[in-house]
């Protein structure tokens, strides 16, 4: 059985794994997918599950493991997978904390509250667009016009991610497969390359490298449309979490 269940693929969740590991804490670190697991280090005290869980699996879990604490360091815009966490939490009685990224200011900025605003607005704005959203709004800018030849995705290197991104239309050209966070001089150096006039991000945080993109597109002279994070609950940041884990593991 394990003390602590650990939920995320982020840096934040992998900076926690490695502070379990050393304070010999014996816990289950839970991502959303292969490439996730692979970048956790697996100790004696480390296993690492690759899958993503729906509310009865997180159920099951809790109960079968009975952790003292239950931390959520998902991406910020992760919403069911935190919703769905925090109330198998309430459903099995077991303790839960929420690692939250602290925000960045988003200035000289347009902000969107849902995919749909954006399209609409993008459909209304001329230039090519470098999307950094991921594979997962890959669909939803198809409903851009001309997307084959406007829009440039850079997404994670993963096989899954890859192929469904070339399925729904994507010229192989027109995709970036690589692992961030990235500096601004690099950034810089793929939005001149595909000439792009338009940065699409989400409010990453100080880890996803939201700054370094903001400052590289500024550079280039772009348009940044940003797309909100969801409404969550707030939550602790990172070294409050470390703190706190000895209130609940001892």
């Amino acid at each position: 059985m394990y003390e602590l269940i650990l939920f995320g693929g982020t840096t934040e969740g992998r900076l926690l794994s490695s502070v379990l590991s050393q304070k010999k804490i014996k816990s289950l670190v839970c991502v959303a997918s292969d490439y996730g697991e692979s970048l956790v280090d697996i100790s004696y005290y480390i296993d690492v599950r690759a899958g993503k869980l729906d509310l009865s699996a997180m159920e099951r879990l809790f109960i079968q493991e009975a952790p003292k604490l239950v931390i959520d360091a998902t991406h910020p815009y992760a919403y069911e997978a935190s919703r769905n966490i925090k109330k198998a939490c309430q459903l099995t009685s077991v303790n839960y904390m929420r690692v939250s990224r602290s925000s960045l200011d988003a200035e000289s900025s347009d902000i969107y509250r849902s995919m749909p605003q954006l399209i609409e607005k993008l459909n209304n704005t001329g230039g090519v667009i470098f999307s950094s959203l991921g594979a997962k709004e890959a669909d939803e800018l198809t409903k851009i016009i001309d997307f084959q030849n406007r829009v440039i995705l850079r997404i994670l290197p993963i096989t899954d991610a890859l192929n469904h991104c070339l399925e729904l239309g994507y010229p192989p050209k027109n995709i970036i497969c690589m692992q961030g966070p990235f500096s601004r001089e690099l950034n810089a150096a793929m939005f001149r390359e595909t000439g792009s006039k338009i940065l699409l991000t989400k409010e990453s945080g100080t880890y996803g490298g939201f700054k370094e993109k903001l400052l590289a597109a500024h550079d280039c002279s772009m348009d940044i449309f940003v797309l909100a994070r969801p409404e969550k609950d707030p939550g602790l940041t990172i070294e409050d979490a470390i703190n706190a884990i000895g209130e609940f593991i001892r």
